[in-house]
């Protein structure tokens, strides 16, 4: 049946979800649409393009340095007094320097193969002022909606767009199932990709940075979970289901480490093939 695929995205674990989107759609499943914030708007935007195995050789080589790094005056600032450094922070504006994901990401996407794709493409990013959802389709997306999808406040700088502020659309819609759904063409199943495992739970964090990604990540599947089901209610035609990792992926979302992204996509592919065997055992 017609399918949309759904990615929520999770820094370097967006290479689960890049490995079983792949597997989906080489399997032969008749995927219609895809849709995505943060790193899923990336892996939904090459999946519009096409071009799988671009896809599958990002998430196998990409690094750190090809996605972040620190800012100049921001490695500075902890040799500053106190006062200095919360002030060189706040002037900086951001943790990191955009320009490395900007190449990432120019570099990934042929924006005209998108506009030609007859795969429907949703990016959700999030409009600071207007406290709202921005989506952007085959014909609208750019290199700066990409980057605004992915632009985590404080850690990147909004983007303008068409003279609009726009940050990270997970702020408002981390699995856009519901955005996918409302924006059609109409599907009969939606998959929402979620790379976490069922029953995965967080370790006690010692740290500032652990806290706030145990904080980010516990929110972000809350809230992926809930649109599920508000899906389900509001869409009862359509079979929405989540797929996850059939085991913890043992990746933070800033941890950009080339081996454990390649054990990531791999399992991605497995856990796809694995549930694809399960429908059609349900069907014999």
């Amino acid at each position: 049946m017609p399918t949309a695929l759904v990615l929520s995205g999770g820094g370097a674990k967006g290479a689960w979800e890049a490995g079983a989107a792949v597997a989906f759609v080489e399997a032969g499943l008749p995927v219609r649409l895809v849709a995505g914030s943060s790193a899923g708007a990336l892996n939904a935007a090459m999946l519009a393009d096409g071009r799988l195995d671009r896809l599958q050789a990002l998430w196998s080589s990409v690094n750190r340095d090809q996605v972040y790094r620190l800012r100049p005056g921001v490695f500075f600032a902890g040799l500053l007094p106190g006062w200095l450094t919360l002030l060189t922070l706040d002037v900086a504006g951001s943790l990191f320097d955009p320009a490395p994901l900007r190449a990432l990401i120019a570099g990934a996407i042929d924006v005209e193969r998108v506009r030609a794709s007859p795969v429907r493409l949703v990016v959700v990013t999030t409009d600071l002022a207007r406290r709202e959802p921005r989506l952007f389709d085959n014909a609208t997306v750019s290199v700066d909606a990409l980057m605004a999808a992915a632009a985590v406040p404080g850690a990147f700088p909004p983007v303008e767009v068409d003279g609009a502020l726009l940050v990270d659309g997970g702020l408002t819609g981390r699995a856009p199932v519901l955005e996918a759904l409302r924006a059609g063409p109409a599907v009969g199943r939606a998959l929402v990709l979620l790379s976490y495992a069922t029953g995965e739970r967080g370790e006690p964090p010692t740290r500032l940075r652990r806290t706030l990604e145990e904080a980010f990540e516990m929110a972000m599947v809350h809230q992926i979970q809930r649109d599920v089901e508000l899906a389900r209610l509001k869409h009862p035609a359509v079979d929405v289901q989540t797929v996850t990792p059939s085991a913890p992926l043992g990746l933070r979302p800033l941890d950009f480490d080339t081996a454990g992204m390649a054990a990531a996509l791999a399992r991605g592919r497995d856990d796809a093939a694995r549930c694809l065997a399960a429908w059609r055992g349900s069907r014999s």
